[in-house]
């Protein structure tokens, strides 16, 4: 929008002035009729950029990781030293979520890429990919150097910087639908579980972004093979259970989730945890559908349905005694990303839909 306004180009909105970003993001979604305020930027072209990595910043778009120039290669990743702090991105993140909390008056969520989606990144998707099948444990150690090397003092700064900041790793890249169940337990997960176990601050690091609740475990990236001792629900319980633990305060499914709602719906109320829903990019781009009208009554539907599901959640904990928290991350119909193809109608859409049938804040 500031790009077709005033000429504004994607290296001078994202680093240029945090105050004017963080202001431009609140009243954007003042405009389109949300309420509960929330701040984002691009997490994982952010996390890259702070080690060094060379980047891509297209005149009109967000950007991305130069992917023909990875920052580590095989025999330089150990070498890899913590963050400059004083450098340009941590500097502008610890500015935007200041300005934000001083705006708003909410507890400000830093968005960190996770170990694993840091490492695809910097090292490359499809090299990190196929050191996945045949070194597994290289990729563990490359994980562990990262975790230690980058996100233990990075958490620390910013909890110690900003006393009341949650720090949301950001993780697609580790989710079970790209790497598969086994691979996510064993290789993604295990780094996120240090930092939330073994810190003080680690009661406020989550990972709400992985995606795909495939009730099934995997030998391979590209095998896999049913549980014989359990059934598909409980495989997918079990699942639920394992994405607690990396996300305690809510349960959250994502659009590539592809179970029934009604399942997450009954292991929120069971749990006692608040129940978040996505609604994926794809639903919202302009280019996805050549019957508009019909993909705007779909996403209404959509939206309506999710906002009864949560608000039938609401008023479970309600019954329990457990209050419907508010908590700072996105709780309740998340929209899963916004980008320069999305269709804003949509998104107003989704929002109007979650307003009149859920009676509960978009």
């Amino acid at each position: 929008i500031l790009n077709q306004l005033y000429g504004l180009v994607s290296a001078d909105f994202y680093k240029g002035d945090p105050q004017r970003y963080v202001r431009t993001t609140l009243i954007t979604q003042r405009l389109l009729g949300i309420r509960k305020l929330t701040l984002h930027w691009p997490v994982y072209a952010f996390g890259a950029e702070a080690l060094g990595q060379a980047m891509l910043y297209p005149k009109k778009h967000a950007p991305g990781v130069n992917a023909g120039e990875p920052l580590i290669y095989r025999k330089n990743w150990h070498e890899l030293g913590k963050p400059d702090f004083e450098g340009i991105v941590p500097q502008i993140i610890e500015e935007m979520l200041v300005c934000f909390s001083e705006l708003t008056g909410r507890e400000p969520v830093a968005h960190i890429p996770a170990p694993y989606s840091l490492a695809a990144d910097i090292f490359g998707q499809e090299a990190l990919l196929f050191a996945l099948m045949d070194e597994p444990d290289f990729v563990a150690d490359l994980l562990a150097h990262l975790t230690e090397q980058v996100f233990v003092p990075w958490c620390a700064r910013l909890s110690q910087r900003i006393p009341n900041v949650w720090i949301e790793l950001s993780d697609a890249s580790g989710s079970p639908v790209f790497i598969g169940p086994r691979l996510f337990r064993k290789i993604a997960a295990p780094p996120v579980h240090r930092l939330i176990r073994d810190f003080p601050w680690g009661e406020r690091v989550f990972v709400a972004n992985y995606r795909g609740d495939m009730p099934m475990r995997q030998t391979g990236v590209n095998e896999q093979r049913k549980v014989e001792t359990e059934s598909a629900t409980d495989a997918l319980i079990e699942l639920i259970d394992f994405k607690l633990s990396l996300c305690p305060e809510f349960i959250i499914k994502l659009d590539a989730d592809k179970a029934p709602l009604s399942t997450y719906v009954e292991q929120a109320i069971q749990r006692g945890k608040p129940l978040t829903l996505g609604i994926g990019a794809t639903r919202i781009d302009r280019n996805s559908s050549a019957d508009r009208d019909n993909a705007k009554r779909k996403i209404e539907k959509l939206a309506a349905d999710y906002a009864q599901a949560i608000k039938n959640v609401s008023e479970a904990l309600a019954i329990n005694g457990l209050p419907y928290p508010d908590l700072p991350s996105p709780c309740g119909v998340y929209i899963e990303d916004v980008n320069a193809e999305s269709d804003l109608e949509m998104v107003k859409t989704i929002i109007e839909a979650v307003a009149i049938h859920g009676k509960i804040s978009p």
